[in-house]
């Protein structure tokens, strides 16, 4: 029932039964599958309530529960019965009928979250944030007693191989570079990708690749082009080499000339 796959003489491997390769086919069917029916939890942050929970059940056909927020600095200035966050987190994938327990305010929470911020400042070491999604970065802020605000990147070759949601730099409200402490009731901005953004900047990335190869591509041309002759003994090489290489880099040459002056 098993063999080995010889290539060059050498025994590379063994050769899987039919049932193995039939079983092998199904789970990965089974798992695609699963992988399709998966459900993502929407960002659902300042909906109210009611809405949400119609959202997450009529929509989605998840289970939603309802529970209220614990008081933060963050949220004294938001407003009564909206949502805050959920467990699970918000852009999570999960099965249909998963319940979903999304946390609200009541105004009993809000007027804490009022005297936090008023009163009970603390420092703290500023939490790893690049890498998670962006509503786990700013759920974790906010339940520290930071106020966040969300800005979305624009497409840069550096964001090409990012994920969905994934968070890229926090900085203060005016761009400055955080240190290594916060304090409750700060203002923060956690910049962020999504797919338009990825896909856009995986363009730029080829776009780049493209140009990059066209111009070895030129260089290889001309490299051949003046070796031939040379073996041919039709060109002078010295100069027809620097002559053939001359025009590819005519436009540094020239911006070159201009910095001089």
């Amino acid at each position: 029932m098993y063999g080995k796959l010889i290539k060059g003489g050498i025994a590379v491997g063994k050769i899987l039964s039919p049932e193995a390769i039939n079983f092998g086919a199904k789970l990965g069917t089974e798992l695609l599958e699963k992988q399709k029916s998966m459900v993502k939890i929407p960002d659902l942050k300042d909906v109210p309530i009611d809405e949400a929970l119609r959202i997450l059940r009529d929509e989605l056909h998840l289970t939603p529960t309802s529970a209220v927020a614990n008081p933060s600095a963050a949220y004294a200035d938001e407003s009564e019965n909206e949502v805050m966050y959920s467990e699970p987190r918000f852009g999570s994938r999960v099965g249909p009928g998963t319940t979903v327990k999304v946390y609200h305010l009541t105004q009993e929470v809000i007027d804490k979250s009022k005297e936090l911020a008023k009163n009970a400042v603390h420092e703290f070491k500023v939490p790893e944030m690049v890498g998670l999604t962006i509503y786990e970065a700013r759920e974790d802020l906010e339940q520290l007693g930071i106020k966040v605000a969300e800005k979305l990147e624009k497409p840069d070759l550096k964001f090409a191989e990012k994920e969905d949601g994934q968070v890229t730099k926090v900085t203060y409200p005016n761009d400055h570079k955080i240190g290594s402490k916060l304090r409750s009731g700060d203002r923060v901005s956690i910049y962020y990708v999504n797919e338009e953004v990825i896909l856009e900047s995986k363009a730029i990335k080829d776009q780049k690749s493209k140009d990059r190869q066209a111009v070895i591509d030129k260089i290889g041309k001309v490299s051949k082009d003046v070796s031939k002759g040379i073996y041919a003994g039709t060109v002078d090489a010295p100069k027809n080499i620097a002559k053939s290489f001359k025009k590819p880099f005519s436009s540094n040459k020239a911006s070159s000339h201009k910095k001089e002056k």
